[in-house]
């Protein structure tokens, strides 16, 4: 088991994911994926802020997919010592990338539905979006981070548990399904509030 797992603080497991992924990347990246977003809110231009939701959201769900269908079986037949090297230095850019696109397209599909007004007298399709919105931040940064956490730092002790490392790494993929399945009826939600269904 790794060292100190159980007492780290929130504060604490973001530092070690950062330093895991590399502070540079970390900053890089989520500057980009927040960036955009914010810029495009400011800007006022609605079509400029709709394009980054989309592409956002794209994004997301494309890395989610592969993550999830691609790349797990294929680190899932792959040797456990090959697992113990790769897992160290993909998670955490994953943790950095997955937690800035939550962000982002969450973050840039409120401002959108602001910037439209659907918020000023918000319609049951908003309310429900704003719902679903609430509890795939909450998968993302408690269970699913913490799952992922606790698996680097599992391979990250001086004699990994492969057997625990392999339970996590499910942990963290069912999460990830869920989240998945939510973006998808989230997009119902966005359907419903441009007035195309019921």
């Amino acid at each position: 088991m790794a060292t100190g797992e159980a007492g780290l603080s929130r504060r604490e497991q973001y530092r070690f994911v950062i330093t895991a992924a590399g502070p540079r990347y970390a900053s890089i990246t989520v500057a980009l994926i927040l960036g955009l977003p914010i810029g495009a809110y400011i800007s006022g231009n609605l079509m400029v802020l709709f394009y980054v939701h989309i592409g956002l959201a794209a994004f997301w769900f494309g890395m989610d997919f592969f993550f999830r269908y691609v790349l797990a079986p294929a680190v899932a037949e792959a040797e456990p010592q090959i697992v113990v090297s790769l897992l160290p230095h993909l998670s955490p850019k994953i943790m950095v990338v997955g937690e800035a696109l939550t962000l982002g397209t969450l973050g840039s599909g409120v401002g959108l539905a602001h910037r439209l007004g659907y918020l000023t007298t918000p319609t049951v399709w908003v309310w429900a979006a704003l719902g679903i919105a609430t509890v795939m931040l909450f998968i993302a940064f408690v269970p699913l981070h913490s799952s992922q956490t606790e698996l680097l730092l599992e391979l990250d002790s001086t004699n990994p548990d492969l057997v625990r490392v392999e339970k996590l790494n499910q942990t963290a993929l069912r999460w990830l399904m869920g989240m998945t399945s939510l973006f998808l009826v989230i997009l119902v939600m966005m359907v419903g509030m441009r007035g195309l269904i019921g």
